[in-house]
């Protein structure tokens, strides 16, 4: 009997969602029974999201041998993942992550959440997909900023655990980079970038393996993200938005002077790139690192377009820096970095991990 598959995606990429249903259909890999578009944004990622999803499966008669294929990005993958492990209290879920970042982050691992109170994936459950299809064709269309974003979570990646294949994906990104992310030269680069993302998530399903529920090793994975986080909370708190200049994003803040700045918007990646290179410093003082890493990983990460300089005082952040989910009493595990490859998970009090912009 074929596998009777109900597939969720989001309503951005509905061709290629229509085109992957028709072509698993005619190859007999599934029957796909029925199909439901969502708006997969931040704002609709909630449980009553996740409760519509499975109220569809339910109005279809869908049973406990279903599967639910998630198609779209991160916050697709997400919201699918724990409808699947809540409904008929768990049926089987595959993804077809349509985005880099998704590719090499939200899709591997198992984890799922939605946001709750403006805290990001504060409910969620750890539930490892059936399978992840990694497809090339899936990331054609993705626009330069979803493609920066992505490599963010791939060189985080390869900074814990490959310093060879961190080097290669520099070089890579940083010609399409000078290249302006054009389409023609994002096709170019295409076969190397999906061979790179499925390097990411072999790393990242090897680590994740060690450490399913994330009591330990697996913290390791949050390279960049307790300040990441916080970044994205301070853009979306009410009056978060602040005006900076462009040059904020490319590492030095500079006060609004003019009334044609734009205001800060960062992706998670580019957010994530910032909290890396702060990681970095961080780890240099604590003498952790020899002095020029943070530097180093400055300068690969502007090569590659991303940004690297904290557009707020560290101060600002610590309501969402005090939410970190690795937070144990006063102290947070955070990920310092001996060197590329080679990364230290210590307890820090927030006080020592708060750093002048």
């Amino acid at each position: 009997m074929k596998k009777q598959a109900y597939i969720v995606y989001d309503n951005a990429v509905e061709a290629f969602a229509k085109k992957l249903s028709e072509q698993w259909q005619k190859d007999g890999y599934c029957e796909v029974k029925a199909m439901m578009a969502i708006q997969a944004t931040e704002n609709n990622k909630t449980l009553s999201t996740v409760e519509s999803i499975c109220s569809w499966l339910l109005g279809l008669g869908a049973d406990k041998s279903a599967t639910l294929i998630g198609i779209g990005g991160g916050v697709t993958t997400d919201m699918v993942g724990l409808a699947a492990a809540l409904f008929k209290r768990g049926i089987d879920v595959e993804y077809v992550p349509t985005t880099l970042l998704g590719q090499v982050d939200a899709a591997i691992g198992g984890k799922t959440g939605v946001n709750l109170d403006g805290v990001k994936n504060a409910l969620g459950i750890v539930r490892l997909p059936k399978k992840v299809h990694i497809l090339e064709e899936s990331l054609e269309t993705l626009s330069p900023e979803e493609f920066r974003s992505g490599a963010a979570e791939l060189l985080k990646t390869f900074i814990l655990f490959d310093a060879g294949l961190y080097a290669k994906a520099v070089r890579i990104f940083s010609l399409v980079q000078g290249a302006g992310y054009t389409k023609e030269a994002i096709k170019s680069a295409l076969p190397e970038i999906i061979e790179l993302s499925r390097a990411a998530s072999a790393c990242k399903e090897k680590a994740v393996k060690k450490d399913l529920f994330d009591r330990d090793k697996r913290h390791l994975l949050n390279l960049g993200h307790t300040y990441g986080h916080a970044i994205e909370w301070w853009q979306n708190v009410d009056g978060g938005h602040v005006a900076v200049s462009y040059e904020a994003k490319q590492g030095a803040y500079a006060e609004p002077e003019k009334p044609s700045l734009t205001l800060a918007n960062f992706t998670h990646g580019e957010a994530v790139a910032i909290g890396m290179v702060i990681a970095a410093r961080l780890s240099e003082i604590e003498g952790v690192a020899q002095p020029g890493l943070a530097a180093r990983i400055a300068a690969d990460l502007e090569a590659c377009g991303l940004p690297t300089g904290l557009p707020v005082d560290a101060q600002e952040l610590l309501p969402a820096l005090a939410n970190d989910k690795k937070k144990d009493g006063d102290k947070i595990d955070f990920v310092f970095l001996k060197e590329i490859g080679k990364p230290v998970l210590k307890k820090r009090r927030l006080k020592d991990l708060l750093i002048a912009r």
